[in-house]
């Protein structure tokens, strides 16, 4: 009598196959694109993109578009910087640091 547990308790709201999360980010690459070259281009790289992001995201928890751009880096406002801009967390920020610690 096993049963599967589900990941998450609540189903996240999809559009066409993606979060929200996604359809921002491809929004955001589709617009700026739009801007610079023009709607033919970016409309047809969205498109590609929808799919590759489907592809992509296939048997992976919600919210993990939003992890792995983390994890590449890309600081997102609210959460502690990304450790590959820090290069090591701390208690104290060197600021902070030096004038609680020195010896002057």
């Amino acid at each position: 009598m096993n049963r599967k547990c589900p990941q998450t308790l609540d189903k996240p709201i999809l559009l066409f196959g993606l979060e929200m999360e996604d359809i921002g980010v491809l929004s955001l690459v589709g617009g700026v694109g739009s801007i610079i070259l023009g709607p033919a281009v970016p409309g047809i790289l969205s498109i590609v993109g929808w799919f590759v992001l489907i592809e992509f995201k296939k048997d992976k928890p919600s919210g993990y578009m939003v992890h792995w751009l983390y994890h590449q880096g890309i600081d997102f406002p609210g959460l502690i910087h990304p450790i590959k801009k820090v290069g090591k967390y701390s208690v104290y920020a060197k600021s902070d640091f030096i004038k609680k610690f020195s010896l002057s």
